[in-house]
């Protein structure tokens, strides 16, 4: 299991860096063409409307995957025993369900209905943009199907999400 996660930790963190490298450049390049050649470019808009719809949802997989998402820390941190490891699985179940149901389901009918529909400087098709949905889900599904593994199979004390967080600061 460790491998898939450092897999998917390198997959994700990669394309996030690079697609926000190439969302930077496409910046500079709008700035660059409106103000020093006076001739304001008319897809750098489009592009970066579309990179940032990717690089959220991607790096809304990743954070979750990392254990970084926002959570509310302390019931769990006052709990004891069954119940803390309870509270813990709540965390990746609800991602799956969530994933399941809204990313992936509302993702796929997203792009079904908006299929026809082009942007209108590049002429992309419309459902390039809803894509995001169903692959971040799916990503999503996976970071949680790891982090339960991970919840069961430590002892009901202690706390696996902080000790990938500890892990992945030190280096290991």
């Amino acid at each position: 299991m460790p491998t898939i996660r450092r897999f998917l930790d390198i997959f994700l963190g990669t394309s996030c860096s690079l697609l926000l490298l190439s969302m930077v450049g496409v910046l500079c390049w709008q700035v660059i063409s409106r103000y020093v050649f006076n001739d304001p470019s008319t897809y750098t808009e489009e592009l970066l409307r579309l990179g940032l719809v990717w690089l959220s949802l991607l790096g809304a997989a990743y954070s979750a995957g990392r254990g970084s998402h926002m959570a509310i820390d302390l019931l769990r941190d006052i709990a004891r025993g069954r119940f803390r490891k309870f509270l813990k699985l709540l965390a990746p179940i609800s991602f799956i369900i969530f994933s399941v149901y809204v990313l992936i389901m509302g993702g796929l009918h997203s792009m079904q209905i908006s299929s026809k529909q082009l942007t209108a400087v590049l002429q992309l098709p419309m459902s390039s943009f809803y894509a995001a949905l169903p692959v971040c889900g799916v990503l999503l599904i996976l970071y949680a199907i790891l982090n339960l593994i991970d919840v069961i199979k430590t002892p009901a004390d202690e706390a696996p999400v902080d000790d990938i967080k500890k892990s992945l600061s030190m280096g290991e």
